[in-house]
């Protein structure tokens, strides 16, 4: 089905909001159950957070408007301020005046011959992971992705003959400094972040480090100029076309970027996989006979991505319905309209990729785990852009290839030699956290011969 294309645009106003609060309660408590709701209030729907009013995108073309208007509506919102305490002004989160400067100098690391390179890390960092798991253990599905895609990132951001500490720091104080992002976007009080609770303290000192990590690493590159084949050095020599190149700040915020996007991003979307594959045993045994039949065995490589189609599907599908960024802000930067309704300056724009997923305008049957709707004939009955797992427009993340790819060659990997078992009366709710994660996930590791 084709998303309509309609002249007018229905304003609503969300239900719900209480004095002082507003709706911040509903987007805290139950966003993933309130946001889907409101496009029957409209197309364009005015939200309270706190005293201040937000315009929450609720439609498949009024989200496009926004995308596509990067200069009108820019990074910003309460989602991109609380990020910038840890990317900085990356170029996932600066403003529009600098984004294309930034974007060129980082795109070389995403080329093709570098991304093979990436992907020859998953290659070897999934084998270690597999190997290491026995049968019959039970394994935290999210841990063991969330320590893969860890290590993989820290591999691509520095080469392991002089970075091994530096990618043990990482793999420790990420996630500490991950979960304090979360918790200051949706609770924004500065006073409260400032107080010297365990929490406060155990944030600080974890996104020191990672500060002290990049720091001490830039100083040894600089040192020691070996060409090697990593991100730090991309960013090193990169240089515009005045001959500039980047300052530590600035390559700083973009280590952080990729960190932030290389890491959570991959490890959501094959958590999610392996629930869903467990939960749909028709579309599991697709999966596993064409991974038996293109790797017999054997970890995958980037060369076997062409001839795993079905497990491309089954990863596309799963980032559909859970993807790991659920809801994104941009802010009006002059007075303007959004489908057609007064906007004014300094608003913020909110909308919700979880949401649009499974808007039935866009989406037969949008619940449903399906991987086939991603068959060629399927597809090409969607809207252009269907799904914002990875943004749109000039602002898509730069990584989403890769992304796709690391994945595709995680999930062929691991069930060419295993078969993750859910533990019997388990039950998971997507946790809506900084990251759409599956929280805990107890599986059972049962070796496939």
């Amino acid at each position: 089905m084709v998303a309509s294309e309609r002249r007018s645009y229905r304003l609503g106003r969300a239900p719900g909001g209480v004095p002082l609060l507003g709706n911040a309660l509903q987007l805290f408590r139950t966003p993933l159950d309130y946001l889907p709701g409101l496009r029957h209030e409209g197309d364009l729907v005015r939200l309270k957070i706190g005293t201040s009013t937000a315009y929450m995108a609720c439609t498949h073309d009024v989200v496009q408007e926004v995308l596509h208007n990067p200069r009108t509506f820019d990074k910003g919102g309460e989602f991109i301020d609380t990020m910038k305490l840890l990317l900085g002004d990356g170029v996932g989160t600066c403003p529009a005046a600098k984004h294309r400067r930034q974007r060129r100098f980082i795109q070389p690391a995403f080329q093709r011959d570098r991304l093979d390179h990436y992907c020859r890390l998953m290659h070897d960092e999934v084998t270690a992971l597999a190997g290491s798991w026995r049968p019959g253990a039970v394994i935290d599905a999210g841990t063991e992705m969330s320590r893969l895609t860890t290590r993989v990132t820290a591999r691509m951001m520095f080469s392991a003959d002089i970075a091994a500490d530096a990618v043990t720091a990482v793999q420790r104080n990420f996630p500490v400094v991950w979960k304090g992002v979360y918790r200051r976007m949706v609770i924004p009080l500065p006073l409260l972040h400032a107080l010297p609770t365990p929490a406060n303290i155990r944030f600080t000192r974890a996104l020191r480090r990672l500060d002290d990590v990049i720091i001490r690493m830039l100083d040894t590159y600089r040192r020691d100029t070996a060409d090697r084949d990593d991100l730090l050095t991309v960013l090193l020599t990169a240089r515009d076309e005045r001959g500039i190149g980047l300052t530590d700040t600035e390559i700083h915020d973009e280590l952080m970027t990729v960190l932030a996007a290389g890491v959570e991003t991959p490890a959501s979307g094959l958590t999610w996989a392996f629930h869903l594959l467990a939960e749909n045993p028709d579309v599991e045994r697709k999966l596993l006979a064409e991974v038996d039949a293109v790797l017999g065995g054997r970890p995958a490589s980037a060369a076997d991505l062409s001839a795993l189609p079905y497990t491309q599907r089954v990863v596309a599908e799963a980032l559909r319905l859970y993807p790991p960024v659920w809801f994104i802000t941009r802010r009006a930067v002059t007075d303007t309209r959004l489908a057609g309704h007064p906007v004014p300056a300094g608003s913020s724009i909110v909308f919700s990729p979880y949401a649009l997923h499974r808007d039935p305008d866009v989406f037969r049957d949008p619940e449903r785990f399906d991987p086939d709707r991603w068959l060629p004939e399927n597809a090409c009955e969607l809207p252009r852009n269907a799904t914002i797992t990875f943004g749109g427009g000039s602002r898509k993340c730069l990584g989403d290839v890769l992304a796709n790819q690391e994945v595709t060659l995680a999930l062929a990997s691991i069930t060419a030699a295993w078969r993750l078992r859910p533990l019997p009366g388990h039950r998971i709710r997507p946790v809506a956290k900084a990251e759409l994660t599956t929280g805990p996930l107890p599986m059972t590791t049962e070796a496939r011969s």
